[in-house]
């Protein structure tokens, strides 16, 4: 864990509260957009059948989804998974529901919900005694239903807003190695804004506060003052001599980034220069550690988009790498010294 337990000062984050409630995201939130299937990841794409399909089930009219989330569709693999795992086809499944195969089709590709008790009977079938694993899958059917804080931002930015913000919310831990930038739940608002106007998206000029305020938006959840989520971030040296938006924009983000790494529940590690090799060399990558361990999801990032990957053998494998990282980083006391000394550098 992080160093101490250091308060996050009254620089921007209240600053950064009041823009989140004064006015409402407009735009996508450039970084997080992108899907997965459970063996593979694959791009979103929009279909036409599933804008005009109804899925009916016991008298009740279900709109499929549109854009199933990340969460949704790692609940229908894992469905899937112990349906497999059970020796059953999806005819069988159907058979112990009494429903269609389609509809058992839908609900493991994440495009039609189910509910509580269709899903307790579903495991019933599948021989899963788990009480643990059987409440995470009930929580995640559920919260498919539910209205989120990022749900008034559906009409106006893609899926993949969603998908990050709510896979953010259940998390238990967040662990990220970044090699260029300072990952976006650590970002200042004036380094965002550098980012945003200069990114891979180059927003109008106009539209580039709507992208900070979802940003934002996303951090409120580690201003509680007993955060649920660890989050653990390795940065490569040459994160913190990168200097987006000169000197003194480059100074403010290190100081914050210092006083966040003292806070209990956020630990912040660098890899200097001098490791010669190390297992972080194809690029950046993100961890998103869930209640139960077998549903953990992992985000790349493309040129244009962020890409999920959640084969349990591959998450092992980032999850390693991670361990391997941290491993050979400076630990968190001479992070933070260094963090303070390159910020000290940049004084004006």
């Amino acid at each position: 864990m992080g160093c101490g337990g250091g308060a996050l000062p009254g620089s921007w984050g209240a600053l950064g509260s009041a823009l989140v409630s004064k006015v409402e995201v407009r735009l996508p939130e450039v970084q997080h957009s992108g899907v997965a299937s459970l063996d593979r990841v694959t791009r979103r794409h929009r279909s036409s059948t599933e804008d005009s399909t109804r899925v009916i089930s016991k008298g009740v009219d279900m709109p499929p989804r549109r854009y199933p989330t990340v969460r949704q569709k790692r609940l229908g693999a894992e469905l899937r998974r112990l349906r497999e795992a059970a020796g059953l086809s999806g005819e069988q499944a159907a058979e112990a529901l009494e429903c269609s195969k389609g509809k058992i089709s839908r609900v493991e590709t994440g495009m039609s919900g189910i509910r509580a008790a269709e899903l307790k009977a579903l495991l019933l079938a599948y021989g899963v005694d788990d009480a643990d694993l059987t409440q995470a899958l009930i929580e995640m059917a559920r919260e498919g239903r539910r209205r989120n804080w990022w749900n008034q931002y559906e009409s106006v930015l893609p899926p993949g807003f969603a998908d990050l913000a709510e896979l953010e919310s259940k998390a238990v831990s967040l662990y990220s190695w970044e090699t260029i930038l300072i990952p976006g739940l650590l970002q200042t608002p004036d380094y965002m804004r550098v980012l945003f106007r200069r990114g891979r998206l180059e927003p109008p000029e106009g539209e580039v506060e709507a992208h900070v305020r979802g940003r934002l938006h996303r951090q409120q959840m580690f201003e509680t003052d007993d955060p649920t989520t660890e989050l653990w971030v390795v940065l490569y040296e040459a994160v913190l001599h990168a200097k987006f938006g000169g000197s003194a924009v480059m100074r403010e983000q290190l100081l914050h980034l210092s006083h966040m790494a003292q806070r209990d529940h956020v630990t912040v590690q660098v890899l200097p220069y001098t490791i010669d090799s190390h297992r972080g060399v194809n690029g950046p990558f993100g961890i998103v550690g869930m209640p139960d361990p077998g549903m953990d999801v992992v985000r790349t990032e493309t040129a244009l988009s962020s890409l999920y990957v959640q084969d349990d053998t591959q998450v092992a494998a980032y999850r390693l790498m991670f361990d391997q990282l941290r491993a050979v980083a400076l630990g968190p006391v001479p992070s933070l010294q260094l963090i303070r000394d390159v910020a000290e550098r940049l004084r004006v």
